[in-house]
């Protein structure tokens, strides 16, 4: 088989891979030491590079493996917080404001006093709730008494039954009270006439913080009227859209690799929590990702853009290096080793069929001219093919 040496162009890469070895060797180089091609078989022709040129193109070889692989499904989303951790801020009671210091987006703790509501009725409860608390004890008494005669025939019934029903409804009256006392911050059982107040606090119910205040001091908060919005930082977890494509493939518990722009280099592991069950108008679906250590929580802020990997489930598959696979003419190949010589190599154009993709490796579908034992060039070769 007549060899013959390559002096026409075969790509742009190859002639400036080419000139730079020239210029590093010296214009008096042999012409051994360009690369040569040669009649092959039906995947293509033979191509022999020198040790000089392997060594100067920083080649490499590999071998394919058979192991576990997994893809990954790039997309996008954002950092949210679930229903429970969203707390809208409203009054039972109406009063004015007062006390208000807080700031969008200050943090604010559970039990932390957000501001105080002042109103005349704030008295109005606690006196009927004293009043009513101070009759207990002496309607209760009557109605034992009352008790005792009914059952020994000395009082009626009549005088037993009112004396039972004042007891019970002063009862349930000074019980509805307290319960009212309490939905305003005050504590029943430590009031007493001395301590009767009209501005009582309102509290926050969860760590987290101010996401929108809706008054401002002064103003007056009508019942049910929204104070506030808070955010809890307790949990947070991202939303991420699924095309509808790719729906099928996602399920709970799947891997999921989180990437923040703003945190170059950041990788936070996630898993899938729920897969949402409805498309919407764009033929997407959501899946929201949990972080496996909560701790990682701390970097995210709600409302924050994400980048995300869905990592696919594991197959056994060949695999090399994705710089192994050279796309040329329409087609993928691979450079295989077919002969070491005393000058160089002898490498196979061989054409491939590749299956998934990940970041740093390629699936390569069973092919006859491959196998585990195969050399094949992993790195340099998109230099050796037009």
């Amino acid at each position: 088989m007549k060899n013959y040496t390559i002096k026409s162009i075969l790509s742009i890469s190859l002639v400036a891979s080419s000139l730079l070895f020239f210029q590093c060797t010296g214009s008096g180089a042999p012409e051994s030491e360009a690369v040569e091609v040669e009649a092959g078989t039906t995947s293509g022709p033979f191509i022999t590079v020198s040790d000089k040129q392997f060594e100067t193109m920083k080649m490499t070889w590999g071998s394919p493996k058979l192991e576990e692989f997994s893809e990954g499904i790039s997309v996008q989303g954002m950092v949210k917080v679930p229903v429970e951790g969203i707390q809208e801020i409203s009054a039972y009671f109406g009063g004015y404001v007062s006390g208000l210091e807080m700031l969008e987006g200050e943090a604010v703790r559970k039990g932390q006093v957000l501001f105080y509501l002042e109103n005349p009725d704030f008295i109005r409860l606690q006196q009927d709730f004293l009043e009513a608390n101070s009759q207990l004890s002496y309607l209760q008494a009557e109605y034992e008494r009352q008790k005792t005669l009914f059952g020994e025939k000395i009082s009626s019934q009549k005088n037993y039954l009112k004396a039972e029903a004042d007891f019970q409804s002063t009862k349930a009256k000074a019980e509805s009270l307290k319960r009212q006392l309490a939905m305003i911050n005050i504590n029943a059982d430590q009031l007493k006439p001395e301590n009767i107040r009209s501005k009582v606090p309102v509290y926050s119910p969860i760590n987290g913080f101010v996401e929108a205040i809706h008054l401002v001091q002064g103003s007056f908060l009508d019942v049910a009227g929204k104070a506030m919005t808070l955010i809890s930082t307790e949990h947070m977890h991202m939303e991420l859209v699924i095309f509808e494509k790719d729906a099928a493939r996602i399920h709970k518990g799947q891997k999921v690799q989180i990437s923040i722009p703003d945190l170059a280099g950041k990788k936070l592991e996630a898993e899938v929590f729920m897969v949402g069950k409805s498309i919407n108008s764009d033929r997407q679906i959501n899946v929201h990702a949990d972080l496996i250590n909560e701790e990682d929580e701390a970097l995210l802020v709600t409302g924050m853009f994400v980048e995300a990997k869905l990592i696919m489930d594991p197959k056994e598959a060949w695999v090399v290096p994705v710089t192994s696979v050279i796309a040329s003419e329409g087609q993928n190949f691979v450079l295989v080793q077919r002969e070491k010589t005393e000058t160089g190599f002898r490498l196979e154009k061989v054409a491939v069929q590749t299956g998934l993709t990940s970041e740093s490796m390629i699936e390569l579908l069973p092919n006859e001219s491959f196998d585990a034992n195969t050399l094949i060039l992993t790195k340099g070769g998109f230099n050796l093919l037009p």
